[in-house]
């Protein structure tokens, strides 16, 4: 029976496998499920549409009210893993879903909208259905799951989107919280974290592992042609503007939008994608709210002067013009304006100019709005003049870049000056350290609370360390200053002292201050991918120090258990004068155990002759060295260790740092976008609008709004549009594709047909 069921399927005759199926009206469902299981195996969707239309006559469907099938039969389980897309749409279009291991709540579209029984996509946490200890079905469940044609097939054919017209049919509420749940960028960008998760926690085959990598890559392109298929602008900042659970319309969001999901998380080719690299830049210019007027127009004009001459002057007159008066604005216009904001409403850090229009439009519509908000003039003007400014990324980079060089300034002044005895500072030196030990708490204050932001990264942590020891190198300074004589020169003290030990904690801060300068560096075209290189060399240097570290212990037990009898016993203090072997005079550097760990390790990037191990025969003055079998070890040893730590290692280092530099540099463009935009993301933030030291008045503020904010009905988003807008995108998209595969199709069937011609006219 099942023979005759299969021989018919192989030879895809639909009328004849209906008629099979129907004339067995006791098992009709499992032939029908083992008919729609084989053709899906065989990537037959012709036969297959065929065989599921009759099945929805006769409600075999799972659309229809038809059983379903077990996971492990479940035919679109089959499309989605082979990636069978047009069996895929046919299985779909008749009610076939796949179960799926998910910490995202159950969802049903039958609530409101949808009344089609199907396949969901549920938590199953029964150990039947999922073994977390079975890697290989764990990642065929991934794979499937990630299917991007069935993410897409969830959105675009949902019922909320069916028989409407995109400018007249609004979505119902229950229709916008399934769309929601199911919105296939949020479902991708969860699935590349899973898959990190996956290749990072990931304990088995290498194999597999690779495929996870393959999987992710798969989804960010993906998520990339949906930019790519934007047509303006406009339709960029809606889909990247998104954020599913914001319900206000200032700028202190608990939740991600779309962009600060991609950036976030690492996600660095939909972060390096042209339309996002232009968005991000609108974003930082204010979304074209700032003034691009410059002084000196005339220069700009100068004929013969190409138009990249012409940009640059352009740019350089802005900056001669913005930065001053910016610097002077944040100075001594920007704490006063935010503390009289105090008396208002306190939000003029934390609502935008656009937010502020929408909010006046709307009070105007419901007759809200008072004569007081009418007639308020030039103190409005004014705040609204300082609240544009504030509202610029752009204007927040200029007093962030003044207040760090300023720092540094200061940081440089305080070791110049620095004397070499312990004297009294005089008034200007106490001022000059007191405001640089102050600036230093500031910063160290800010990177303890940035440990607390999921935004971390490792300059981050750098700022951390790095300004933990200058604060603890400067406070215990100060307080080994308190309890040391005056007029003391530091050279005279041991360098365990309390005061040299604080000196070198505060060196070594301050230069690795200095040392965060490389980070600015990353915003220039020309250095940024200069910078990363060698950042990653740096790194891979950290990662072998495991292996070094194993080899120079290694040897360095060798060594002193070897040349242990050569050095002096301090309970025989006639040892040297009656031993007949002694090291040789280029080796004293092994009497003792510090000089001979010295020794090894200095070899790690220098080598040296077999003179600075050779033992001597006291009593044979013609022998320079001996040879006898315990000393020749001693050489043997030496070579050895020579040739693998710097000949065999530190040649190996370079061939590693080689590689990741050749790895880096192919993908440098899009390497230094994703680290210039990851630098530049957090000026949109509010709370860069005053840089350490002055953050305080941030938070004054916040704290001021948060008493002041008026609990209103929450904003909603215009979901609408973006939903519609991200169904367009994604069938243009498919469109594209398909249109590409049948090209190719075409052009493969063209060479064929040509190679069949050139054989039957050159006949051996």
């Amino acid at each position: 029976m099942e023979q005759t069921l299969k021989k018919l399927i192989e030879e895809r005759d639909n009328e004849a496998i209906i008629n099979f199926i129907d004339s067995h009206s006791s098992d009709r469902n499992e032939k029908f499920k083992s008919s729609v299981h084989q053709l899906t195996v065989w990537n037959d969707p012709e036969t297959l549409q065929s065989i599921l239309t009759w099945g929805e006559k006769k409600s075999l469907t799972p659309a229809t009210g038809g059983n379903g099938c077990q996971d492990k039969d479940n035919p679109i389980l089959v499309a989605c893993q082979e990636d069978f897309r047009r069996c895929m749409g046919c299985l779909y279009q008749h009610g076939y879903r796949m179960k799926e291991v998910q910490d995202e709540a159950y969802y049903e579209e039958d609530k409101g909208c949808v009344s089609q029984r199907s396949y969901r996509m549920k938590e199953v946490k029964d150990e039947t259905d999922y073994e977390e200890d079975d890697q290989v079905r764990q990642f065929l469940r991934f794979h499937a799951a990630s299917n991007i044609c069935y993410l897409s097939l969830e959105f675009t054919e949902h019922k909320a989107f069916q028989n409407k017209e995109q400018s007249t049919t609004e979505l119902t509420t229950e229709e916008i919280d399934i769309l929601d749940q199911i919105d296939p960028l949020r479902k991708v960008f969860k699935k590349m974290k899973d898959a990190d998760s996956n290749v990072e926690d990931f304990q088995g085959s290498s194999e597999l592992k690779s495929n996870y990598i393959g999987i992710k890559k798969k989804l960010e392109a993906f998520t990339g042609g949906i930019l790519t298929q934007c047509r303006s602008m406009h339709e960029v900042k809606t889909i990247l503007d998104h954020n599913p659970d914001d319900d206000d319309d200032d700028e202190l969001d608990d939740a991600y939008t779309n962009w600060q999901v991609a950036l976030f998380t690492g996600h660095k080719d939909i972060v390096s994608h042209p339309n996002f690299q232009q968005y991000l830049w609108r974003k930082m210019a204010g979304d074209g709210s700032i003034n691009t007027e410059i002084p000196f127009k005339f220069l700009k004009d100068i004929p013969n002067l190409g138009s990249t001459t012409k940009s640059r002057m352009k740019r350089v007159l802005w900056n001669i013009k913005n930065f001053p008066l910016t610097i002077l604005t944040f100075l001594f216009c920007y704490p006063f304006v935010v503390l009289t904001d105090f008396l208002r409403k306190g939000d003029i850090l934390f609502v935008n100019p656009k937010a502020l229009e929408a909010r006046r439009l709307k009070e105007i519509e419901n007759d809200v709005e008072n004569q007081q908000t009418d007639n308020e003039g030039s103190p409005q003007g004014c705040f609204d003049y300082f609240r544009k400014r504030m509202h610029i990324p752009l204007f927040r980079m200029i007093p962030y870049l003044f207040t760090k060089v300023t720092y540094l300034i200061l940081l440089f002044v305080s070791i110049w000056h620095k004397g070499h005895s312990m004297l009294e500072p005089n008034f200007q030196e106490q001022i000059l350290l007191s405001i640089t030990f102050i600036i230093s708490i500031s910063y160290l204050v800010d990177d303890t609370v940035q440990l607390f932001r999921p935004k971390y990264s490792f300059w981050n942590c750098f700022s951390l360390l790095t300004h933990l020891l200058l604060v603890c190198g400067a406070v215990l300074m100060y307080v080994s200053y308190q309890f040391s004589p005056i007029g003391t020169n530091l050279a005279d003290l041991s360098g365990n002292s309390a005061v040299n030990v604080s000196l070198a904690l505060f060196s070594f801060g301050a230069g690795m201050e200095f040392f965060s300068v490389l980070q600015w560096l990353t915003l220039l075209e020309t250095t940024g991918p200069m910078v990363l290189c060698v950042l990653h060399a740096i790194k891979d240097a950290l990662r072998m120090v495991s292996i070094y570290i194993v080899l120079f212990v290694a040897h360095s037990i060798a060594f002193i258990s070897l040349y242990k009898p050569f050095q002096p016993d301090p309970t025989n203090t006639t040892q040297q004068l009656n031993t007949t072997y002694v090291l040789a005079k280029d080796a004293n550097a092994l009497k003792s155990q510090r000089g001979l760990i010295s020794t090894l390790f200095w070899r790690i990037i220098a080598s040296a002759g077999p003179e600075m191990v050779n033992i001597k025969n006291t009593m044979d003055p013609t022998d320079d060295f001996s040879l006898e079998f315990s000393h020749l070890m001693g050489l043997v040893l030496w070579g050895v260790y020579q040739i693998i730590v710097y000949v065999l290692m530190l040649n190996l280092l370079i061939a590693v740092m080689n590689t990741s530099y050749s790895e880096l540099w192919q993908n440098a463009q899009r390497e230094s976008k994703y680290h210039k935009s990851k630098f530049l993301a957090k000026f949109l933030e509010p709370l860069e609008i005053f840089p350490v030291p002055f953050r305080w008045i941030y938070y004054l503020a916040r704290a001021v709004y948060a008493c002041k904010k008026e609990k209103k009905d929450p904003i909603k988003q215009d979901k609408k549009k973006y939903f519609w807008l991200l169904r367009e995108l994604i069938l243009n998209k498919q469109e594209a594709e398909y249109e590409k595969s049948d090209d190719d199709k075409m052009t493969d069937l063209k060479m064929d047909i040509f190679n069949e011609l050139r054989k039957f006219n050159n006949p051996k």
